[in-house]
């Protein structure tokens, strides 16, 4: 696909969770009447297994040194436990995140509780469930992906993309151990947060959303804050859109040995206009897998393509103050009537695109 899957990234958000008891309602009928009794039953939901294996022995030890405000020891640890695969991405969020903003974990609160083999993404290896106990005496399950004897993937449903979260609910379907009670659970946000964030996105996504997408010639100024760069703010218009043969023509030129599309499919390139009023950690980076293409029907096109050589191409590093145009590109069926595409999709800043 165009955009790089963020989900190992949520190891540096993943939190806390804790031992509790439930209260277990039974009907008992007395006298030929019916009458409800509660019989206390406690759970801890923190007990661990009996035996730990090697494996799960390496999650407790990369928890105990990674969630620490010791940024040495956080990098010693990812050295130590991370897949080489991913240890990059671990050392770069690592690098950029305050201090004040880390999680510690005390691991009397946390417990390793089920394990077992699994394949994700042709890898096969290890899941294992963990909880955690926060300050409040809630719970919150992590998953743990092990491979080549490395921690691989960490899944949480406390993180911000929607998307992580449901790989977690998908992932914690294949084990056995009971989930405890919804009021014991630490979830991703407060009600009261998720309805504020829903009236200010509404408020300032009037335009440039899903159902009411930007078309050519009309231009947004996005301000947000970006993990790596910091504060952005920057302007983006739609000047242009090229798709079918004119389209492949372009690609063709651009590179002989760029992919050419299939039967049902077609190249739609779209021109862009960005200026950069600000980013906090220059340069922005202006690149290809900001932008994903949905069809009308709400599914993404997610076959990975990559198109060299075009002129002018949209990918820059930008300062503040600099002004790039150039083309994007996306590969979609010829019979989807109503494509989009999404700068910065499932972010809070996201905005739409019409590509027809």
């Amino acid at each position: 696909m165009k955009k790089t899957g963020k989900w190992f990234m949520s190891a540096v958000v993943a939190a806390m969770i804790v031992t509790g008891c439930g209260e277990e309602a039974t009907i008992e009928k007395v006298d030929g009447e019916t009458q409800t009794s509660e019989t206390e039953k406690e759970v801890n939901w923190l007990e661990e297994k009996n035996t730990l294996t090697e494996e799960e022995q390496m999650i407790k030890s990369f928890v105990q040194h990674f969630y620490t405000t010791d940024a040495q020891a956080r990098e010693q640890a990812i050295d130590d436990y991370i897949h080489p695969d991913v240890q990059p991405l671990f050392h770069l969020m690592n690098g950029f995140t305050e201090e004040s903003e880390f999680t510690t974990i005390d691991l009397n609160q946390f417990a390793i509780i089920e394990s077992m083999e699994h394949e994700e993404d042709g890898e096969t290896g290890i899941l294992t469930l963990t909880r955690l106990q926060d300050e409040d005496g809630k719970f919150e399950e992590m998953l743990f992906f092990i491979y080549e004897d490395k921690l691989g993937w960490i899944f949480s449903p406390t993180v911000e993309d929607e998307e992580m979260r449901d790989t977690y609910y998908e992932l914690r379907t294949l084990l056995s151990a009971d989930t405890p009670p919804e009021d014991l659970l630490v979830k991703y946000g407060a009600e009261e947060s998720q309805e504020a964030e829903a009236a200010s996105s509404k408020d300032k996504n009037e335009v440039g959303t899903r159902n009411n997408p930007l078309t050519i010639g009309e231009r947004v100024t996005l301000s947000y804050n970006d993990l790596f760069q910091g504060n952005v703010k920057l302007d983006i218009e739609m000047l242009e859109l090229i798709s079918g043969d004119e389209a492949w023509d372009l690609v063709r030129k651009g590179n002989q040995f760029n992919d050419e599309p299939g039967d049902n499919q077609e190249y739609v390139l779209a021109k862009f206009h960005v200026k950069v009023h600000e980013v906090e950690n220059e340069p922005f980076d202006l690149n290809h897998a900001l932008f994903d293409a949905v069809s009308s029907g709400g599914n993404t096109y997610d076959d990975f393509i990559s198109v060299s050589g075009l002129e002018p191409d949209l990918w820059n590093e930008m300062y503040e103050g600099a002004e790039r145009e150039g083309y994007t590109y996306f590969l979609i069926d010829k019979d989807d009537e109503d494509p989009l595409a999404a700068f910065q999709r499932r972010s809070d800043v996201e905005v739409w695109f019409e590509l027809r």
